[in-house]
């Protein structure tokens, strides 16, 4: 059994002629392991990890985690899930186990033992009595991560947990994760960050304006562009707006006053080197030729 089980689910904002739909018709399944989301900010990613954590309710269609539906078996449902949002809300006076604590007691969890085994998870046990104000970027997004592992979940929800982090930090992360995702556990990462997903994701999916524009493995994905990226050097940013009219940009550098211009040649209409397809240029060219950064 699935995990997670989405049918036709649809999310709509407003009214009448001012209806937006932020997300039409996902249809989705879950296993266990590290499955990515990806997409542009806006494409729907926060939208759908709302409704899966019964933060917001779905216009029409289903959601299922663990047999259990979304709407009709909440409570049920939120005992199985470990939610770190993109903005988590801390008291920076607390301590990070003070903190941690209170988190565990809002979910029925209570004992210190627990939250000193969730902190070594994240390995920040040694660091338990220094205050949530004296923490960096990448600790407390640490401290986040063990306040969803409270409670042994089924399945932990990230919405973009790297996001602003140095190398270092972002390595720490995938590890945490991928001991997670073991024994059949399921970590649901939103990011907009390709390196993270092709560290991490078996499986993926590509979220493009509110619908589900792709779903399957990352060797799937690069082939939309396998064996169609090329390297173009163009004199000036005029013939690189000519360019950008003709074919897909992912992204241009600019070496010895020429630029380098990285486009796939669906057509093999250009005598240009061919060069390595990455996740990225895949991903880049399914949204549309444009940048995620």
């Amino acid at each position: 059994m699935s995990i997670l089980q989405i049918q036709h689910l649809q999310k709509d904002y407003g009214k009448e002629s001012k209806v937006v739909h932020a997300l039409s018709d996902i249809t989705l399944s879950v296993e266990g392991g590290v499955f990515g989301l990806l997409g542009h900010n806006g494409a729907g990613k926060t939208t759908l990890m709302k409704l899966i954590a019964t933060i917001s309710k779905p216009t029409s269609g289903s959601l299922s985690v663990c047999g259990f539906d979304t709407q009709k078996q909440g409570d049920e449902v939120r005992r199985l899930i470990g939610y770190l949002p993109q903005e988590l809300n801390m008291y920076p006076t607390l301590t990070v186990q003070d903190f941690v604590s209170y988190m565990a007691e809002l979910k029925g969890e209570k004992g210190k033992k627990k939250v000193m085994q969730v902190l070594e998870q994240v390995d920040m046990a040694e660091f338990a009595n220094r205050r949530i104000s004296q923490l960096s970027g990448g600790m407390k997004r640490r401290v986040g991560i063990a306040q969803a592992l409270v409670g042994n979940p089924q399945i932990l929800i990230v919405d973009e947990p790297t996001a602003g982090l140095d190398p270092e930090e972002r390595v720490r992360f995938r590890g945490v994760l991928s001991r997670f995702a073991k024994d059949g556990k399921c970590v649901l990462l939103s990011t907009h960050i390709v390196p993270d997903v092709y560290q991490l994701c078996e499986q993926l999916a590509v979220l493009r304006k509110g619908t589900l524009f792709f779903r399957g493995s990352a060797d799937e994905l690069l082939a939309y562009v396998a064996g169609k990226v090329k390297l173009v050097e163009l004199e000036n940013e005029t013939d690189l707006i000519a360019l950008q009219k003709k074919t897909v940009v992912l992204s241009t550098t600019y070496e010895h006053s020429k630029i380098q211009a990285r486009i796939v040649d669906e057509s093999n209409r250009y005598s240009a080197q061919t060069v390595p397809e990455t996740l990225e240029d895949a991903y880049v060219y399914c949204m549309g030729g444009k940048s995620y950064e």
